[in-house]
């Protein structure tokens, strides 16, 4: 009986623990790409997470001490979840640039005028954005993405401990750093359709000059769009080459982001 106490408290403890890897994990799961679809059952979702966390709890440090005051619990279990929302965050920042690049590329070709709803968010998205997204997707499973982000977590356990959270005044800076290349690489997407409709519209220009009688707006915008999809299919190689590099660099970036923490 003396011994009873004691076991209550281990065995508490442990639910401690459980139930913080629980909470991170919900957190990847509310922003992570794909995942995160609202069109998965949550029955799917949650049974998914308990799963994964059973299979990490044997592997995860939990030398914390166990947490008498509700208050610091509470903070603890927001510090967890915090960490979940960022890796999923900073992984579908790739999508949210592929998007960005397809807006670029509709306002240029001229199927800006055409919006779909995006079913993942339930908003409106551009045509070419839409398109560019699923081929995204498709090539974010092919590479093994869902497993990267699985590995980002769990080296997320190793970085830092449950219970523990500490950050360093750099990660602002490296924040940033993150946010301009995700500019940076939807203007990289959509560089050759942009530079491509650039020269149609000099020379349209020219022709309008040539041939004032001809009406450019009725001619031009068919064979603008036409031309767009040309190049678009052209480039199509180039995105997929230029999207798998990125997925690469943006997980060592998360990896790198680790050591602020």
């Amino acid at each position: 009986m003396e011994n009873l106490p004691n076991l209550l408290q281990f065995d508490y403890s442990q639910f401690q623990s459980f139930f913080l890897i629980l909470v991170r994990l919900s957190g990847l799961f509310i922003s992570a790409p794909l995942i995160s679809n609202p069109n998965i059952p949550r029955t799917i979702k949650a049974g998914l997470c308990i799963f994964l966390s059973l299979i990490l709890f044997p592997f995860v440090d939990k030398s914390f001490l166990p947490v008498e005051s509700s208050i610091s619990f509470f903070a603890l279990i927001a510090r967890e979840l915090s960490i979940g929302v960022f890796i999923g965050f900073f992984t579908s920042l790739i999508f949210v640039a592929i998007q960005l690049a397809g807006q670029y590329m509709d306002y240029q070709t001229g199927f800006g005028l055409v919006n779909i709803i995006d079913p993942q968010s339930g908003a409106q998205v551009p045509l070419v954005g839409q398109f560019l997204y699923l081929l995204a997707t498709l090539l974010f499973l092919v590479i093994g993405g869902h497993h990267w982000i699985i590995k980002s977590l769990v080296k997320s356990f190793e970085a830092f401990p449950l219970g523990s959270l500490t950050l360093d005044a750099n990660i602002v800076t490296v924040i940033n750093d993150i946010f301009a290349k995700i500019i940076v690489l939807s203007f990289k997407i959509s560089a050759p359709i942009v530079a491509a409709v650039f020269l149609i519209e000099m020379a349209y220009g020219v022709a309008a000059r040539a041939l004032p009688q001809m009406n450019i707006l009725i001619v031009g915008l068919p064979l603008k769009m036409g031309l767009g999809m040309f190049f678009l299919m052209l480039s199509l190689p180039f995105f997929l080459w230029i999207i798998k590099k990125e997925f690469i660099n943006l997980f060592a970036s998360i990896d790198n982001l680790f050591r602020f923490f």
